[in-house]
């Protein structure tokens, strides 16, 4: 098998951090799992290509710190947090100029429903719910890569742009959560770096780190910055099929501004993604992951995920 079919079953592994705007008290979340072609090692196709892949997470879950607990033991708080159901269609579209230079348009298009109930400031009794269900497009993104493919390194840099609304409203006229829109109303700078090397004839080593930082505020909110690090191994099982387990580290920064709730924003999460690629053709690529949590550690309480899954689709053109 030629060195790039080998490496088009490589792993599918983190992002540069470009679509997450997540990991507040509410629960919105984007998955950390995105088909980068320097990982998968295809970036000898000068053109295009695209991804498209669905993500779901069900944050059902309440946090203190690193401790699960119960709904009667959220005290001082204005609401009780019930769940954040999330699903989420990603599509990349990019476009590789030589073997060096490539440019991405990353477009998120978010579903969520939420769910909480109001406490009373006085008696701490549990008052009226409240929920959203919204399907709107989220931040995009753009970015920039170069490439060393001899000595097995990339970076990338680029700016997740305000694209999303922060503006939804639930049926009652009640505006939604900060953490809970689609988009953050802020312009990120999103710099990373790439590394990735071959370990045998049928073995693949990748490893990505990434920082996102916001450059601006907007209407008293500022989301925390997040660094992302990620270490993946796969393995072809033969030309057409690779498996794929990645670890991976994610610490966001608490929110700020009077719309931030930096009480009950960031967090610390350590995760294992085992993956299935499937070549199903010379371009193409299917593939699924579960993404499971080993270590989840959040500032006040929030809402956090059990599992998580990802389905999609790369293509070359």
């Amino acid at each position: 098998m030629k060195p790039t079919g080998r490496l088009r079953l490589a792993a599918l592994l983190l992002p540069l951090g470009i679509a997450t705007s997540a990991d507040a008290a509410c629960g919105s979340a984007f998955c950390t799992l995105l088909n980068d072609r320097f990982a998968l090692g295809t970036w000898d196709h000068v053109g295009w290509s695209a991804d498209v892949h669905i993500e779901s997470l069900s944050q059902t879950t309440l946090k203190s710190g690193t401790r699960t607990i119960s709904a009667s033991e959220v005290t001082n708080e204005e609401t009780l947090e019930r769940h954040t159901y999330n699903t989420n269609l990603v599509t990349t579209i990019e476009r590789s100029f030589d073997m060096n230079w490539s440019f991405a348009l990353r477009v998120p298009v978010v579903r969520r429903d939420h769910l909480h109930d109001l406490i009373d400031e006085g008696t701490g009794a549990l008052g009226p719910s409240e929920s959203w269900q919204f399907t709107r497009l989220g931040d995009m993104a753009l970015l920039a890569r170069w490439q060393a493919p001899e000595a097995g390194w990339a970076i990338t840099g680029g700016l997740k742009l305000p694209t999303g609304s922060f503006n939804v409203s639930n049926a009652d006229g009640v505006r939604a959560e900060r953490s809970l829109q689609p988009g953050s109303g802020t312009t990120d700078l999103v710099l990373g770096l790439a590394w990735r090397s071959l370990l045998a004839a049928t073995d693949a080593l990748n490893l990505q780190g990434a920082w996102v930082q916001p450059l601006n505020s907007r209407e008293q909110f500022k989301p925390g910055r997040r660094i992302e690090l990620v270490a993946g191994w796969s393995h072809a099982f033969n030309p057409s099929i690779s498996g794929v387990l990645q670890a991976s580290v994610v610490d966001k920064a608490r929110d700020s501004g009077e719309q931030g709730e930096p009480d009950n924003s960031g967090a610390t999460f350590v995760s294992l993604s085992p993956g299935l690629n499937v070549a199903i053709s010379a371009q193409g690529i299917l593939y699924g992951y579960v993404q499971v949590p080993v270590y989840q550690r959040v500032n006040g309480i929030q809402l956090v995920p059990k599992t998580s899954f990802v389905l999609g689709y790369t293509v070359t053109f």
